[in-house]
């Protein structure tokens, strides 16, 4: 991830606002300080290891830090509930900056996100994953973020517990109805880890567009195995090597056989039927041979959007927008093997706000460089690049820096 000194700077300066925050001191409350360092001192040193992608003692060997047995030692001490308070605060100080035009809709996207856990696997915070080296155990977080547009911002975050688990579609519904006073939420895009008829009824009792990745079982596995008979008979008769994949799938987008839907399907026996809508994609693989890596697939989506097939795959395309947020994330994580859910949550937080903070200044340094030309000093080049961030954000304030800070910089 490209993050020059410029970028680096925004987002320091807005670290120390987010560390002396009044919100940040309400939230913590009365946190037992028993030697001189505050608790913004605490924060800065864990948001340094973040920014810095290493651990914690790493950046503590300096005097003017904590050091790393004391940052631990006071994470331990703040409920983990409090820290899940504290993460949300930070990622709402981006999010309410989002200024809509009148009767603009969005589209969100909520995934769960996991981290590898080392350690005791007894905690109700600990929960399962698959195909990770080293430990079968992870700390699963629950995130919900904006795809829609050009708008890439996370909105919630939710540590996933054993309890959580079992309890995806009341989450959900209490996710949806506290942003929905927030933000005009219109369609809802879901991986197949949510394909329940749960929550395919809270979707619907809140009247919210939605595609959810089915999951091959009952009358989605049917239909499933029907359109992948039907198209490869097809191909047989155009002599078409149907073990072959890649040339399968383009046979079947260049005849019109890509995309299906099924007006009603089940996926559990004594399940709601709802639509259904299969198409072939083309996407990579794992495949050591280099020539083979891209492939086609049948992927299987549930839907209530009555639109055509090819329009419900390009929209849920949109949804590999968090995917993308995941990896980046990555980028701003401690490395960590902390058994400890509130330094966890603490560092999960940290890395999902400062990877918005860079979508965001990334977007100016883009924008900076059409005005390169302009003889302009550090200074004001600086400024120009901090209100530019906020154009779509805050308005008025845009107007003040184009009336009163750079009179001379020419506006979009």
């Amino acid at each position: 991830m490209k993050c020059n000194e410029t970028t680096k700077k925004l987002i320091e300066a807005e670290l120390y606002k987010l560390c002396d925050g009044e919100a940040t001191r309400s939230i913590v409350g009365a946190y037992p300080i028993t030697s001189t360092w505050e608790l913004a001192d605490i924060l800065r040193t864990i948001a340094k290891a973040c920014l810095e992608h290493t651990f914690i003692k790493d950046v503590c060997d300096s005097p003017e830090n904590p050091s790393g047995d004391t940052v631990h030692k006071r994470c331990k001490e703040l409920p983990w509930q409090k820290a899940e308070r504290l993460a949300n605060e930070w990622v709402s100080n981006i999010s309410s900056r989002i200024i809509l035009p009148k009767k603009a809709f969005i589209t969100v996207s909520i995934d769960f996100h996991q981290r590898p856990y080392y350690g005791d696997p007894s905690p109700d915070w600990v929960t399962g994953m698959k195909r990770k080296k080293g430990t079968n155990y992870a700390v699963a977080f629950m995130v919900v973020t904006i795809t829609t547009k050009n708008i890439r911002c996370p909105l919630r975050i939710l540590l996933i517990t054993k309890q959580r688990m079992k309890e995806k579609a009341a989450l959900i519904s209490d996710f949806l109805g506290e942003l929905s006073l927030q933000f005009p939420i219109r369609r809802v895009l879901l991986d197949r880890g949510f394909c329940q008829d749960d929550i395919i009824q809270v979707l619907e009792e809140r009247g919210l567009e939605w595609i959810i990745a089915a999951v091959r079982r009952s009358g989605v596995k049917k239909a499933y195995q029907m359109i992948k008979t039907t198209v490869e008979e097809l191909a047989k008769e155009a002599s078409i090597d149907v073990k072959d994949n890649l040339a399968l799938g383009r046979w079947a987008r260049k005849q019109g056989l890509d995309v299906f839907r099924v007006e009603s399907v089940v996926t559990r026996k004594k399940g709601t039927p709802v639509p259904l809508v299969a198409a072939y994609v083309r996407h990579r693989t794992h495949n050591k041979n280099p020539t083979k890596r891209r492939t086609y697939s049948l992927f299987l989506y549930l839907t209530n959007i009555n639109c055509s097939a090819r329009y419900i795959v390009k929209l849920y395309g949109k949804r590999w927008a968090i995917e993308t947020d995941f990896r980046c994330i990555n980028d701003f994580q401690a490395v960590t093997n902390s058994t400890s859910p509130s330094l966890r949550l603490i560092l999960y937080g940290l890395a999902v706000y400062f990877n918005a903070l860079w979508i965001v200044f990334s977007v100016c340094e883009n924008t900076l460089a059409e005005y390169s030309s302009l003889s302009i000093d550090e200074t004001s080049r600086f400024l120009y690049k901090f209100s530019f961030q906020l154009v779509c954000i805050v308005r008025r304030f845009c107007r003040f820096v184009r009336d009163e800070i750079l009179p001379l910089v020419i506006f979009r």
